[in-house]
């Protein structure tokens, strides 16, 4: 899905409240992740980083309960086309 915000075809991110994801992306042309240690300062939420992404390309981003949420990732994501 990191790829998909990179391209800006993420119309809507939903992301769960109160996850935290440890990664980072790591390349903005190619939407490359990869995972970290949290206790590393350059490391940032994987989930803070895509709704940013998400904002920043025109898309909305909606944090939901957990007990709303379409999957078990934290999150999911609807496409502009």
């Amino acid at each position: 899905m990191a790829v998909a915000a990179v391209e800006g075809r993420i119309g809507t991110l939903l992301l769960e409240a109160d996850r935290i994801i440890a990664a980072r992306i790591t390349n903005l042309v190619t939407g490359n992740t990869q995972k970290k240690d949290m206790d590393n300062p350059k490391v940032d939420d994987l989930l803070d980083d895509m709704g940013e992404l998400v904002m920043q390309m025109g898309g909305k981003v909606v944090v939901m309960p957990p007990e709303y949420m379409p999957t078990d990732t934290g999150l999911a994501g609807i496409y502009r086309y």
